[in-house]
């Protein structure tokens, strides 16, 4: 056979390699690919079920909120709300805007019913109302005292277990609207413990009295950190209103002792009727008295 000379064989490899240089090439780590290719590999579903915001977190969970703070808007996704300086200032909280629209709220004194009504919550989940409102109404109930004289909250009034753990109002909204870790824990958590102080019969009140205004619940793609705080802060309100509004703590401990003993004696009869005793794990609830 005729062999080609060492000159052509390299040229003819050359020329190759030039002409399928894409075989060659490794893919670069820093490569993005195109908006239509992103848009195959992970297609938008969308989610039409509605969702009465979830009221039963067990505490250190905060992975399950939405914390994407892109200021995009994005018709298939929530709009994430700007961060508000205006809430950053140390004395917002006592000089802030409150009940100065359709938001019926008075800083000062304790809650009344009016502020407590059900169409009170709807304005808080349909964002009707500013963050701040939604914060002053929680204090007063857990028993903050707003001075005018000197522009303090005070926790003299405030429920025993919360006091100890939140002697100053907690921001359980987020008001500033950034959700950095170090900047969001403290009000996350705050929002948590008071999700945990709910017991179980009680942690779809927005559903229960609010659904005859016509509230429908979230869709799960519109939701975002302040939506769903404002919705467990409305539900936990609705639940002070129906079992702790109006009750000293000492008539509120003789209730939950009264109520513990017939529960007791429902399940001892049932189990007794059944003839095998009750095996049904109910979440621990750390209520805030």
């Amino acid at each position: 056979s005729t062999m080609m000379p060492i000159g052509s064989a390299t040229a003819l490899l050359l020329a190759l390699c030039i002409t399928e240089s894409v075989s060659f090439q490794s893919p670069s780590p820093l490569a993005i690919p195109s908006r239509s290719y992103r848009s195959q590999l992970s297609p938008t579903r969308p989610i039409h079920q509605p969702l009465f915001a979830s009221t039963s977190s067990d505490g250190d969970d905060e992975t399950k909120e939405d914390c994407d703070c892109s200021d995009t808007k994005n018709e298939d996704g929530p709009d994430i709300l700007q961060p508000y300086l205006p809430a950053m200032n140390p004395n917002y909280s006592a000089r802030g805007p409150v009940g100065e629209g359709k938001f019926i709220l008075s800083r000062s004194g304790p809650p009344t019913a009016e502020e407590l009504s059900n169409e009170q919550m709807l304005q808080i989940i349909k964002i009707d109302c500013n963050d701040l409102e939604v914060n002053t109404l929680v204090w007063k109930c857990l028993g903050y005292r707003f001075n005018e004289e000197n522009e303090l909250w005070s926790p003299d009034e405030v429920f025993p277990k919360w006091k100890e753990r939140f002697p100053d109002p907690p921001d359980l909204i987020g008001m500033q609207r950034v959700y950095s870790r170090e900047v969001d824990q403290p009000s996350l958590r705050s929002n948590q413990a008071l999700v945990r102080s709910v017991p179980q019969g009680n942690k779809q009140s927005l559903k229960t009295h609010l659904t005859p205004l016509g509230w429908k619940g979230y869709q799960y793609k519109e939701l975002t950190p302040n939506k769903t705080r404002r919705a467990q802060c409305a539900n936990w309100l609705i639940f002070y209103r129906e079992e702790l509004f109006g009750y000293t703590v000492e008539e509120l401990k003789e209730r939950r002792q009264l109520k513990k003993e017939t529960e007791a004696a429902a399940e001892a009869k049932r189990s007794e009727e059944e003839g095998q005793k009750s095996d049904e794990w109910k979440p621990p609830v750390k209520e805030v008295f």
